[in-house]
């Protein structure tokens, strides 16, 4: 589905009003759709398409993804405790063990990552190599 430009906008405007102290309110964004939902003013689906995007951002860029080659003793809690410092209070946090890494540890938030990974540097010294 193609969102207008005023759609977007109207969109983002509803998405500032739903965040509280950085984070979004599920209470005032169940509240917003429900009044879009009743109401249905002129192109409500794009405003809603558009309003999912951005949650859907937003939760991501809250979401915190650490794995690690083997089990870290305390399940990675003193690495997320350190991505919370820095980036505020995950929404979601996920602790994954990938063999696969060889060794070392490979951090994601929303959309950046981090890897300090023996697989990822193999990799790099192959793409060298192979230039």
């Amino acid at each position: 589905m193609k969102i207008s430009r005023e759609a977007k906008r109207q969109a983002k405007v509803l998405f500032k009003y739903c965040l509280k102290d950085g984070s979004v309110d599920t209470e005032k964004l169940k509240e917003l759709i429900s009044r879009l939902l009743a109401e249905k003013p002129r192109r409500y689906l794009e405003v809603l398409e558009r309003l999912k995007q951005l949650v859907a951002h937003e939760v991501a860029k809250k979401t915190y993804v650490v794995q690690s080659s083997t089990e870290l003793p305390d399940q990675g809690k003193l690495v997320f405790d350190q991505l919370e410092k820095i980036f505020g209070p995950a929404l979601d946090k996920k602790y994954q063990i990938c063999p696969e890494l060889i060794g070392g540890i490979r951090i994601q938030v929303g959309s950046d990552v981090w890897d300090g990974s023996i697989a990822y540097r193999l990799k790099n010294i192959e793409a060298i190599l192979n230039k």
